[in-house]
């Protein structure tokens, strides 16, 4: 063959990665960009309604990025033939396939989560997390060392060495100016995301037996009495629940304690309640062992719940012929969302207390949050304080803002 078509093939070639490469590099920012903002706690917060655009932009994006891979597919081989004398570009190579090939493939499976089982949804959110802590500062590491402005540093180091010729021996402890500038760039980089990276491994670098220890809450001290676990709580029946609980609010915790607490059934009931913390704490309380999953693919397995039945508490109200449906305020004063009337009569729909044994804490819902073991968690409101009883279809907080009302698992 002609080496003259030899290279213009290979300069043709180069070309069309420089392209896919640099489309990739795009979609690839847009998606840790919009990952980010899903993950802030901030925008959960403040910015509700932007965050579910920022979800749905995250997804359509994931799915354009699929385009670059299934392009660079036909010229996977010829590429990696041009890289065969260079062993550190072929391992950039394969680690970047790997990361993306396991964030669209796990990303995928959280897409269509209702597809496949909750530890299915669980296992891929893990692996999605955790591509993404390693994606992300990569990302940022190889945009840096090999922009324009890099290069430009490099090649006129080249050429002060090329005028000056210094002489280093092969024992010369020094570092050349490419590598401290590299190795600069990526200690950086690292202690600027390890902190970020440790708080989200956090909770599966403990131990089960340490995860379930009692720990000090804020809002313990404010509750008196504190409600008496029941046998089947301590230890729990369950064996203890497996998994951990990400922690998301759309409001600043409210402040609940012994004094402001209460808790009321009304609307179209002929027997309305209304409790405070003491009388609250007197009420039958019943055990039961059921999972946890939010919609996001995370699941808590075998936790140990107490509390009331709503289906007791709806029969001691005596619910109107009127009545359609099941309002839940929390005392953030925010959230709402509602049940039908069938849906709240299950047997295993609960308000419930205690969790594991223990008051359930101030951040996941506590002193009394819903229960409701087959839907996602958005159905199960946290700081339960008033149920109303209603005649017309109420659209909960978070479908106002796109989630599905049929919320079943």
């Amino acid at each position: 063959m002609d080496k003259s078509i030899f290279f213009k093939r290979q300069k043709k070639l180069m070309l069309k990665l420089k392209q896919i490469h640099h489309w990739n590099a795009i979609l690839f920012t847009f998606l840790a960009l919009t990952g980010l903002i899903l993950v802030s706690p901030e925008f959960r917060q403040w910015l509700p309604q932007v965050r579910i655009w920022v979800k749905d932009w995250h997804i359509w994006i994931g799915f354009v990025s699929i385009l670059p891979i299934l392009l660079y597919g036909p010229k996977l081989v010829r590429h990696l033939q041009s890289l065969r004398k260079r062993k550190a570009n072929r391992l950039n190579l394969y680690f970047v396939l790997f990361v993306l090939i396991a964030l669209i493939l796990s990303g995928l499976l959280l897409t269509y989560h209702r597809s496949f089982s909750p530890r299915v949804s669980s296992a891929a959110l893990i692996v999605h997390d955790v591509m993404t802590w390693i994606g992300v500062p990569y990302l940022i590491y190889h945009s840096i060392t090999r922009s324009q402005w890099f290069k430009a540093k490099e090649k006129r180091r080249r050429q002060k060495l090329q005028e000056e010729r210094p002489v280093i021996e092969k024992w010369n402890p020094i570092m050349n100016r490419r590598a401290f500038l590299r190795r600069g760039t990526g200690a950086a980089i690292t202690v600027v995301f390890t902190p970020f990276i440790y708080q989200w491994a956090k909770p599966y670098l403990s131990t089960p037996t340490a995860s379930r220890t009692p720990s000090p809450l804020p809002m313990t001290e404010l509750f008196t009495p504190m409600p008496k676990p029941s046998p089947h709580s301590t230890p729990p029946i369950g064996g203890g629940r497996s998994g951990t609980f990400r922690y998301y609010s759309v409001t600043s915790m409210p402040e609940v304690n012994d004094e402001n607490f209460s808790f009321k059934i009304d609307g179209f009931v002929h027997n309305p309640q209304s409790w405070n913390w003491k009388e609250f704490l007197d009420l039958k309380r019943n055990v039961q062992v059921s999972d946890f999953h939010c919609v996001t693919g995370w699941s808590v397995y075998d936790v140990t719940w107490e509390g009331m039945k709503l289906k007791d508490l709806l029969d001691q109200a005596e619910i109107k012929s009127d009545a359609k449906y099941v309002k839940l305020y929390s005392q953030d004063g925010v959230y709402t969302d509602t049940l039908t009337i069938d849906q709240a009569m299950r047997e295993d729909v609960m308000v419930a207390m205690l969790m594991d044994g223990e008051l359930i804490e101030n951040r996941n819902g506590g002193p009394v949050r819903l229960i409701v073991p087959k839907m996602y968690a958005y159905k199960s409101v946290k700081w339960l304080n008033r149920i109303e009883l209603i005649d017309h279809e109420h659209t909960g907080y978070w479908e106002q803002r796109g989630y599905e009302k049929d919320a079943w698992v």
